[in-house]
């Protein structure tokens, strides 16, 4: 998130590029993510993880990646940090890039595209003022993305239209205002997630939740703690598909490539 809560005008840097993708086979990520693969058919065990294309950031690049089993189930989706990517980064203004999903995963999941976000300087409220990374999952297109205006009395209505209770996380409170081409940040009660390092945000627009964002800490990445843990989900679900309910931060030890990824899909009715 750019400016939680309290957003300052300004414009989005996008970096796009174009969609050329590729299919390789699976580095065993779903293991080191701490995903239990236990019970499971042998064709459920094999898969294929796909990729978007790359990015440079710092010095190195970022890309997406996503694991789906022979069967058709999704395992993991998320970005996957060169070694070198943290270092070199710009300083100033936040800067967004938009990295493009394998079209699998836009297939297979409720996910269209991801904006992997730096803030080098943080952003208000006070406490997320630390440069830290904001990785939106975003459930919209990109093009419905952009039409997402800045919040002011005349577009309040659609910032303020707020999902009904049962598709809202427990726990999870919308914050004041909004922020144009992302929507409204929601968040868990700030004593559970301060000192921050890490957390998972919401994100809602026109009555739909429209993002799942874990941020996460410059420093938090550069000490390679690998972590996983659940994450609230609603009661209920405007579309059907298989929805993730799991996040990761984790590194390879041999290559020094780290990952950020949403694990433990579970399929939800739509309701």
């Amino acid at each position: 998130m750019r400016r939680l809560h309290y957003y300052a005008t300004g414009l989005l840097l996008l970096s796009t590029v174009l969609f050329s993708c590729q299919k390789e086979a699976l580095d065993e990520k779903s293991s080191k993510s701490g995903q239990s693969l236990q019970n499971k058919s042998s064709n459920e065990l094999k898969a294929n993880t796909f990729y978007g294309p790359q990015v440079q950031l710092g010095d190195g690049k970022v890309r997406s990646f996503f694991t789906v089993t022979h069967s058709g189930v999704p395992q993991e989706i998320g970005v996957e940090i060169s070694d070198g990517a943290l270092r070199g980064l710009p300083t100033g203004d936040h800067l967004a890039n938009v990295l493009r999903l394998h079209q699998k995963a836009v297939e297979m999941t409720p996910f269209d595209h991801i904006s992997f976000d730096w803030n080098p300087e943080g952003h208000p409220p006070f406490f997320f003022g630390v440069p830290h990374f904001d990785i939106h999952f975003y459930m919209i297109s990109q093009a419905e993305r952009m039409q997402i205006p800045p919040y002011s009395p005349s577009t309040a209505s659609m910032f303020d239209n707020l999902p009904s209770a049962d598709y809202i996380p427990p726990t999870y409170g919308a914050g004041p205002g909004g922020e144009p081409m992302m929507g409204k940040h929601w968040s868990p009660p700030p004593p559970t997630f301060l000192p921050f390092s890490k957390v998972m945000i919401y994100g809602s627009y026109n009555g739909k939740f429209i993002f799942v964002e874990p941020m996460i800490t410059l420093d938090y990445l550069l000490s390679h703690v690998n972590f996983s843990t659940a994450y609230p989900q609603p009661q209920k679900f405007a579309e059907a598909g298989y929805f993730p309910t799991t996040y990761n931060i984790y590194t390879d030890a041999k290559t020094g490539v780290q990952y950020i990824s949403l694990t433990n899909f579970v399929w939800r009715n739509a309701n």
